[in-house]
């Protein structure tokens, strides 16, 4: 396993049922998750993830399927 973290600028993030709703839905919708932090105040979501379940790409459509538009995103690979 390789935990890797992705940043995502996105937006718009209006409330606490945005950061919930990102959360369960990131969760569900790819496997390889191992946790995610939302940080409304920056409009950044933060995910660390294991490359062998999910990737990057993955995440971005996810995201862009709820609704939200990215406007950055950077990765960091994590080598063990």
């Amino acid at each position: 396993m390789s935990k890797n973290s992705a940043y995502f600028s996105v937006s718009p993030l209006s409330g606490t049922h945005d950061l919930k709703r990102i959360k369960q839905e990131l969760d569900r919708r790819c496997d390889g998750v191992l946790s995610v932090a939302v940080a409304r105040d920056r409009n950044m979501v933060t995910v660390d993830f294991d490359d062998t379940g999910v990737t990057p790409q993955k995440l971005r459509d996810c995201l862009s399927g709820l609704g939200y538009d990215i406007t950055s995103a950077r990765m960091e690979y994590h080598t063990m």
